[in-house]
């Protein structure tokens, strides 16, 4: 998938290698953003004749972001797992998935606590090396801030609201995105970044909805709707406000310690994101880690605000209540404050594998 590009061209650059990708979408973003790296397309329908089977072949380790059991097997090789997001929700079933590899390479205190719950007494080889995409994410000065904010065409006068919600199906980008550009100042600049899932990938009855909300941004003005043209993490950097779902990307950007607002609507609301992970066999203790995030902004569906701008107004004046609960998730989550997981995950590799 493309939201793991990041955590697998830092261990690429690290140790050589090469990408292998089966993923039309992803191929065209990984070709066009690293063209000095080495490539090779996997075909599952010519799997023998394809470049990315040859590569696996003869590869003496495979680093790779998602489970992929079936497909890695009649692979020889070593095979290392690395994680793109933050899994929150770590299960007895994901566990199980994750066995067959030679090595896991967790992100931080949370998902060591989850992983030993979940092993109850079996074995696995884990390092916990960090957060391997924080080695993409620049420094929070205001000359970065001002050239990515002139190189998108804001205004750097205005301070900057990033909407990330989550994917299709679970994330409120139907239920927000249009109402957000109506309700929001011009005062502010907004982007509105949906999920790659959706903009990657849109489905033949989303595409009017995006180009209405394309259209709306256009009239806004001061307003970009990012179809992943631009690097997650320098939006974050430039936020001074982050809107998100209590996902993945609002975990992330405590790495700035940005001010957040919660939708809390549709499946991204406490209950509903409680109730998936019950549904899910998860422990009250895992439940609890993962839904820490909870406790760092104020929920618009439970402030009761007339309107969006109204609770942005809010969040950002009542920001530093939230500043020790953000620090405390973050290194509950993540542990250090650091860039240099994907060194580090590359020296183990390195040293016991290669």
């Amino acid at each position: 998938m493309y939201q793991a590009i990041p955590s697998l061209v830092a261990i690429q650059r690290e140790l050589g290698g090469t990408f292998v990708c089966g993923r039309g979408s992803t191929k065209r973003y990984f070709k066009k953003e690293y063209p000095e790296l080495d490539f090779a397309r996997f075909s599952k329908r010519l799997k023998h004749f394809s470049a990315g089977h040859k590569a696996m072949l003869s590869a003496d380790c495979i680093v790779t972001g998602s489970p992929y059991k079936s497909l890695l097997t009649p692979y020889s090789a070593k095979k290392m797992m690395v994680f793109h997001g933050t899994y929150a929700g770590l299960t007895a079933q994901a566990v199980q998935d994750l066995m067959h590899f030679d090595h896991l390479f967790l992100i931080g205190e949370r998902m060591e606590r989850m992983l030993l719950r979940l092993l109850k007494g079996e074995s696995v080889n884990y390092s916990k090396t960090g957060f391997i995409p924080f080695a993409g994410f620049p420094d929070k000065t205001e000359g970065n801030r001002l050239m990515v904010l002139e190189s998108i065409g804001l205004d750097p006068s205005l301070k900057t609201i990033v909407y990330c919600p989550s994917r299709r199906g679970v994330g409120s980008w139907e239920l927000c995105a249009e109402q957000l550009i109506r309700e929001i100042s011009s005062e502010y600049n907004l982007v509105l970044r949906p999920h790659p899932s959706q903009s990657m990938n849109l489905r033949w009855h989303e595409k009017s909805s995006m180009r209405r909300v394309q259209l709306a941004a256009k009239q806004r003005g001061n307003t970009l709707v990012d179809l992943v043209d631009i690097a997650l993490p320098d939006l974050f950097m430039a936020a001074d406000l982050l809107i998100s779902d209590a996902n993945s990307p609002s975990e992330e950007s405590l790495f700035y310690n940005t001010p957040q607002l919660l939708t809390g609507l549709g499946n991204s609301s406490y209950n509903k994101i409680e109730e998936s992970l019950i549904s899910r066999d998860m422990s009250e203790e895992d439940i609890s880690d993962a839904m820490e995030v909870f406790g760092c902004a104020p929920i618009y569906s439970e402030r009761k605000y007339t309107n969006w701008q109204e609770a942005v107004d809010d969040a950002l004046l009542n920001e530093a209540d939230y500043d020790r609960k953000r620090e405390g998730c973050f290194r509950s989550i993540f542990g250090q404050r650091d860039r240099s997981a994907g060194h580090r995950v590359a020296e183990i590799i390195k040293l016991q594998y290669l």
